[in-house]
């Protein structure tokens, strides 16, 4: 038994032996590699488990094989061991390789340039085309889309088997099925699709629809607007945007507290969406407890003249013009023999037209008669009385957005206007024989507004969102020639340098500069501290203790302020603020000054 036992232990040993002897003579001797042209052997050998010299074995193999794969080079690749004498072996490297780009075909862009598209690629001619790129590749075109407001997918990046050495990049760009348009009961489709810019068949653009979205809220009647996008095939999809209309129309009478005028009855009747046809109307009756007659106004809009979408605005109007209000006997209220204003007849009518979607130029022109209400106890006045008749050129750029409330982009307006006055009455402060008769000036502004946010850009999904918003506003005027008083700039006051009275600084040269930082606390509430500086110069002679100067003097305001929103009405501003000396001043306004 016991001789039983040790023979079938030597046996196993000699056959575990033999096994390791057999397992030692498996050693690769060489590897061999086939068909690699611009990818080179060193490369293939580095990126191998199976070396020289190491045993054979076959999961080695099969774990090159996908790793070769892997490298995005090669077609086809084959690993696999041939035996050789005295139980050595030789491995045998196939692969084919991809062939080398020379020329990428692009097809399927419409709205974004070849020469774009093949800049972002990472596969480039004279590469040898790599598959592990091609996703990379796609991605980045697929990017470059979105950063345009487009959409595409990329539903190709291979050689072209008939031709391998051109790369085809299948571009499938995302475009509108239908447009549908929900919640218009009083505005008419018509009116709707001068608005909504985006067409069915149009390539489908987050931007277009954003500055679709813009028209509709920046119009003004309707409340917070919204896109729904709705996949129906591949690379369409329809659009509708949701509306809900505002109030329009209007009829208001009561008090009226006027930064220049006091306390004043007001009677409105007005409506910015006439019937539905986007055309407004509004009749303005208003009578201050100051006297001077009540002023009148009718003014008219329409925003689609014509198939360029030019706005006409056109006004007749006769106001009362309240000049130095309450200065007069230490700032003491005005009486009746006390007035000091100017009386303005006339009317205006103007054109604007878009030139894209942020630019746009405009022409007008006005015609005024003036005549001054001095009171038997004013000593200090300023008359030059007669027509004057003023045409305007400008030039917008808008990129805001929001135009009611914007928080980031920014704005330019530029003015030229030259002007023709026919003075035939003068007297006090402005008894300047040289004005009489008739005379010719030219005005020149320009007023620049810009916005910053940290919070992120409002989508088409919150148009009206609120942001904590810098905003910077610099105005610049400058007159030559001869040009009557009340065509001068004025400055002081609500809309120039708070702190201040209402025209306290005059002349023909102006510099305005506001600084604003404006905090929601709520939705529909905003605290707003600010700070302006600024002056006008160069004008006619000081009226009581309105002091001028030939020279630029340039005067500090600061304060804070808080703005509402009221639903069919705007901006409620109402603003504290404090002048140099440290004496405060309360303005209030309907909209926002910048």
């Amino acid at each position: 038994m016991r001789l039983r036992s040790i023979g079938i232990t030597a046996t196993v040993w000699a056959l575990a032996m033999a096994a390791h002897a057999g397992q030692q003579a498996s050693i690769i001797k060489e590897i061999v590699v086939h068909g690699n042209q611009r990818v080179s052997r060193e490369a293939i050998l580095a990126n191998m488990r199976t070396k020289v010299g190491q045993p054979f074995l076959q999961e080695n193999l099969d774990h090159d094989k996908e790793t070769l794969n892997d490298l995005g080079f090669f077609q086809t690749v084959e690993v696999r061991g041939t035996p050789l004498d005295s139980g050595n072996w030789q491995v045998n490297v196939d692969v084919v390789e991809f062939p080398v780009i020379k020329e990428v075909r692009v097809t399927g862009n419409t709205v974004v340039k070849t020469d774009e598209i093949v800049k972002v690629l990472t596969l480039k001619a004279g590469d040898v085309f790599n598959l592990r790129q091609s996703e990379p590749s796609a991605r980045a075109v697929e990017a470059l889309y979105s950063k345009k407001g487009y959409f595409a997918r990329v539903t190709d990046l291979n050689p072209l088997p008939q031709s391998p050495n051109t790369l085809n990049l299948v571009i499938v760009e995302t475009k509108v099925g239908t447009v549908n348009i929900q919640g218009n009961t009083r505005t008419k489709n018509a009116v709707m699709r001068r608005l909504i810019k985006t067409r069915p068949g149009d390539v489908l653009s987050g931007t277009k629809v954003t500055a679709d979205l813009k028209r509709l809220y920046n119009s003004g009647w309707f409340e917070n607007p919204t896109p729904i996008d709705e996949p129906a095939d591949l690379g369409v999809e329809n659009l509708t945007y949701v509306v809900k209309e505002a109030r329009t129309g209007q009829f208001s009478f009561g008090v009226q507290v006027d930064p220049s005028s006091s306390i004043a009855g007001v009677l409105r009747l007005s409506d910015t969406n006439l019937n539905g046809t986007g055309q407004g109307v509004s009749v303005d009756l208003l009578q201050a407890t100051q006297g001077g007659g009540p002023s009148i106004g009718v003014d008219y809009t329409n925003p689609f003249y014509d198939s360029k979408d030019t706005t006409i605005r056109a006004s007749v109007y006769s106001r009362i013009v309240y000049r130095f209000s309450g200065v007069f006997g230490q700032n003491a209220p005005s009486s009746t023999t006390s007035e000091y204003y100017e009386r303005r007849t006339g009317t205006s009518l103007g054109f604007s037209r878009p030139i894209n979607d942020i630019a746009s130029y405009g022409l007008g022109v006005r015609f005024e008669n003036v005549k001054t209400q001095i009171g038997s106890t004013i000593s200090d006045f300023i008359q030059q009385d007669g027509q004057v008749g003023v045409a305007t050129a400008g030039y917008t750029i808008n990129r805001r957005d929001v135009d009611t409330d914007p928080s980031r982009g920014d704005y330019l307006h530029i003015a030229v206007e030259p002007g023709y006055s026919n003075i035939t009455e003068i007297g006090g402060v402005g008894a300047n024989q040289s004005i009489l008769g008739s005379n010719l000036f030219i005005r020149n502004t320009l007023d620049y507004r810009r916005y910053w946010t940290n919070g992120p850009a409002r989508t088409s999904k919150e148009i009206d969102a609120p942001r904590k918003v810098l905003a910077w506003r610099v105005r610049l005027g400058d007159i030559r020639g001869k040009v009557p008083f009340f065509e001068q700039f004025f400055a002081g006051g609500v809309d120039t340098i708070r702190g201040y009275p209402e025209d306290l600084l005059w002349g023909r040269d102006e510099l305005i500069t506001n600084l604003e930082y404006r905090v929601p606390i709520q939705k529909a509430f905003e605290l707003i501290p600010f700070v302006d500086y600024g002056g006008a110069w160069g004008g006619y002679g000081s009226v009581n203790s309105y002091r001028q100067t030939e020279t630029a003097r340039m005067y500090l305001g600061f304060g804070a302020g808080v703005s509402f929103k009221i639903p069919g009405l705007g901006n409620i501003r109402l603003d504290l603020g404090f002048d140099e000396q440290g004496k405060s001043r309360v303005h209030f306004q309907i909209g926002t000054p910048f």
